[in-house]
């Protein structure tokens, strides 16, 4: 093991030994090996900057914290010192880490932290990286994302740390002091030391260099009252030990250099000091209250604020308020009590050491974040604390053939397959892009909770409120998948709610993931890049791909989206015929041999012309639609006015459903003459209609998302989708005239590239700067362009069957956005089309009667075209 430290003050080398000895306790036979990381950056260099730490601290302290703070305020300034420090640090450790080959590196000082982090990314450190932070607080300089743990003092510093790097793996540790810094006898203690037994005793410890005003802090220990009795240790400042004891105050008690802290720590009642970084953390590991008087300056004061924030210091900074502080505990033994229970309750929840270094050696490696694509990252940027962007479904399961209900097992099962679930969602800053990161420890039964009805409880209002307190709970980017398993329903049936953030993933990837799952399937990973070939069989393969495209073969468009799932002829997604079984291999062997044959054919100079001019051909052609989609969305301009409450005050929601008869839905759209996508999006605008009455627009534009997804791409993380703007009919008009406006519309609308062209802007979008598109997104995706969301997903047209427990019914759940307070999901599935309404929670009423508008208008047009 290799343990890389700095001789700067005694802080970061004790907790080097802590760790050595946690080592040693774990692997006795374990080799060790030190490195000073400032010895190793180059000649003289070492002692520069102890002597620019020391004379930062005593003499120009305003600069000290301007550099500090920057770090902080500053993105840029704390990127660019970060990036030459580990460059600089990096190739100076690069010797010693080569030659000594450590399989686990542990480091004690950012300087070496930094260096390590370097190594890690050029591939030269592949052994386990842990970090430990020795000041309660850390900043950036303290934390890297390609460090393998990083371990913090306490919890209200894991945040911190996370904004440093948000690709950090962080955990808390009990604090890395030596063994003998435990609570103790104190009695015992003061009889070795010589120390009043009955006496109030104040150590005074302020690092190995006695850095502050050390005389000041003692004499306002000695104006407390006659009972305090301050222990001072001067460590190597020896000036300090001389003009202490100068002061010829017979209870003050002067120590020089000294390796008796453990006892001094258990011998007191209180720990002052004034950085909050070794000496703190040994008085808590004994269970001793600090006091931080007069913190030093930047990590000091930044220090004891976190300490006061855990509830495990007091912090004093102006004359006379340590003496008050002392004479308030004198007076009140209970606090002083309570507050040294706290200290040793945090330390027994912390990870010990031993149980840290094993999970540093036995986990992976901390996997290095990947850029999240501009149509993912879209959904970080434009959520906010009210509109959180998160994408659902609820799965209705029956009870088994046995009668039994599902269980948490079950869920588990089929929860594994959820896209994201291993997903740790960074969202960046002013400078950096969003990001997501594999977390391997997560699991599917981490993810999931449990609610368990009273036996027998109502459908339909149990599982209401379910899905409203459920929802209504948004998921974090640090946590972006959850899951909860309501039982207890009518008829032993149970829901499984599922969200996840709509960063990670959209809703078509998540239906046929889970679809793939309870049937068996594989998930599929995205196909690797083909290798170029070259000669007679790469000329063929080229060809192959070239048909593929021309014919739109499965496995190339929109068709091999999900297992039995499909879009129909509009380009929005809707039913289609089962992929699966006999039939569905038989077609996918007379694809092949048509390619086969078309492919042939090309090779030999056929009338299908050269693959060259083919490929510009279908170039061009895309390009000039997506050209026109682009004009399209230019022209379309702001939404049209309408006049509902479009406020959204926090992030609570209301979910109203309805079920339509999927084959009664067939037979009305044959008997009409359109698609389904068109006679259920028809049923959405007289839905609207109805409920904004005689302030009905003519039109309401209507966000409609619709999936890019192929089969190598439907299971993977993130949305692969573009959305057209479509302004559907809600004037005063018939049902049957409401629907035929509705295709017209549609085909006008949509056939025009909107789709590709609304996911291109959307990706053109992503060259902006960080800060630029988180600005720019938040502008477009708002309600000043659409009024309502309204998605048609494919669902499963056959039987899906968990463990023996029939998927009944899904219900989509989708998010909605600024400005925009209804958005409306419709999925078909089995022989449902399931509609699920999601609007804000104070708008409930809206939400039940805009469900029921679809239900009956359905029933009313099937009266009218029969």
């Amino acid at each position: 093991m290799l343990i890389v430290s700095a001789n700067m003050g005694e802080g970061h080398n004790a907790t080097g030994r802590a760790l050595e000895g946690a080592v040693r306790e774990r692997w006795p036979r374990a080799e060790v090996q030190w490195v000073d990381a400032l010895d190793q950056l180059g000649p003289g260099f070492g002692g520069l900057f102890r002597r620019i730490y020391v004379a930062n601290v005593e003499s120009t302290p305003w600069l000290y914290e301007f550099f500090y703070g920057a770090i902080w305020r500053l993105a840029w300034f704390a990127a660019a010192s970060k990036r030459f420090t580990a460059t600089w640090c990096g190739r100076r450790l690069a010797k010693p880490v080569a030659r000594f080959r450590p399989d686990l590196v542990l480091s004690t000082y950012p300087m070496g932290t930094a260096g390590l982090a370097w190594l890690r990314r050029r591939g030269k450190l592949d052994a386990p990286i842990g970090a430990w932070v020795s000041d309660f607080a850390p900043h950036p300089f303290w934390v890297y994302g390609s460090a393998d743990l990083t371990m913090v003092m306490h919890d209200v510093a894991v945040g911190l740390a996370r904004r440093c790097a948000p690709a950090a793996a962080v955990g808390v540790s009990a604090p890395p002091v030596r063994a003998e810094f435990r609570p103790g006898d104190r009695a015992g203690a003061r009889h070795e030391l010589e120390l009043p037994p009955d006496a109030f005793v104040a150590l005074v410890s302020c690092g190995s260099l006695g850095f502050g005003d050390v005389e000041g802090t003692v004499r306002e220990l000695l104006a407390a009252g006659p009972e305090v009795v301050p222990v001072a240790i001067c460590g190597r400042n020896e000036a300090l030990e001389r003009r202490l004891r100068a002061l010829g105050e017979p209870r003050l008690r002067v120590v020089g250099w000294t390796d008796r802290m453990a006892a001094y720590t258990i011998a007191s009642d209180v720990v002052v000091t004034n950085a909050g970084g070794a000496t703190g953390l040994e008085a808590l590991a004994c269970g001793r209250p600090v006091l931080m008087h007069r913190p030093i300056a930047a990590h000091g004061k930044a220090n004891a604020r976190l300490m006061a924030e855990a509830g495990l210091a007091v912090v004093t900074e102006k004359d006379g308020e340590l003496t008050g502080t002392v004479r308030q505990l004198l007076a009140e033994p209970e606090r002083l009590k309570a507050m040294g229970e706290a200290a040793t309750r945090h330390c027994d929840a912390a990870t010990p050491l031993v149980a840290a270094l094993e999970s540093l050696v036995s986990s992976p490696l901390n996997p290095a974040p990947q850029r999240l694509r501009p149509e993912d990252a879209l959904f970080l940027h434009v959520a906010t604390p009210e509109v959180p962007q998160q994408v659902g479904a609820v799965l209705m399961l029956d009870p088994k053939a046995d009668g039994s209900r599902v269980t948490h097992a079950d869920a588990v099962h089929l929860l594994t397959a959820t896209p994201g679930l291993r997903a740790r969602l960074l969202p960046g800053g002013g400078l950096w892009r969003a990001k997501w990161q594999e977390d391997p420890a997560r699991t599917a039964d981490g993810i999931l909770g449990d609610a368990e009805l009273p036996a027998g409880s109502e459908l339909e209002p149990s599982l209401t409120a379910q899905m409203d307190d459920f929802f209504s709970q948004p998921v974090t980017p640090e946590h972006p998948v959850r899951a909860r398993l309501v039982t207890g329903l009518e008829g032993e049936q149970g829901a499984l709610l599922i969200a996840l953030h709509h960063a990670a993933s959209d809703g078509i990837a998540v239906i046929g993931a889970l679809v793939g799952q309870a049937r068996g399937k594989p998930p599929l990973d995205p196909p690797p890049a083909p290798a170029r070939r070259r000669g007679v069989r790469g000329a063929a393969d080229r060809a192959v791909a070239l048909v593929r495209d021309r014919l739109g073969a499965p496995g190339t468009s929109s068709r091999g989206a999900a297992p039995a799932l499909d879009h129909d002829r509009t380009g929005l997604t809707g039913p289609a015929g089962r992929a699966g079984g006999a039939a569905g291999a038989g077609a996918e062997r007379s694809a092949r041999d048509r390619l086969r044959g078309a492919a042939g054919a090309v090779i030999r100079g056929g009338r299908s012309g050269t693959p060259g001019s083919a490929k510009k051909g279908a170039k061009r052609k895309e390009a000039e639609e997506l050209a026109r989609g682009v004009w399209a969305l230019a022209r379309a301009g702001t939404a049209p006015r309408v006049r509902w409450d479009t406020s959204i005050a926090g992030p609570r929601r209301h979910y109203a459903r309805a079920h339509l008869s999927a084959p009664e839905v067939r037979a009305a759209a044959r008997r009409v003459g359109v698609p389904t996508t068109d006679l259920v999006l028809a049923l959405v605008a007289e839905a609207v209609h109805r409920e904004l009455g005689a302030a009905a627009p003519e039109r309401v534009r209507v966000l409609i998302p619709m999936s890019i997804r192929d089969t190598g791409t439907f299971r993977q993380l993130g949305n692969h989708t573009g959305a057209a703007s479509v302004d559907l009919p809600t004037g005063a008009m018939s049902l049957p005239e409401r629907v035929r406006a509705t295709r017209e519309l549609l085909a006008r609308q949509v056939t025009r590239g909107a789709p590709r062209a609304g996911n291109a802007v959307v990706r053109v979008l992503g060259i902006l700067p960080p800060g630029l598109h988180r600005r720019v997104a938040r502008l477009v995706y708002r309600g000043t362009w659409f009024s309502v969301i309204a998605s048609v997903l494919p669902g499963a047209r056959s039987p899906v069957v968990l463990n023996g427990s029939l998927v009944r019914t899904v219900y989509p759940v989708l998010s909605l956005a600024p400005g925009v307070p209804v958005a409306v999901g419709v999925m078909t599935w089995a022989d449902r089309f399931t509609v699920c309404v999601t609007v804000p929670a104070g708008h409930a009423a809206r939400g039940d009667r805009l469900a029921e508008s679809v239900r009956t208008a359905f029933a009313r047009l099937q009266s009218e075209v029969d």
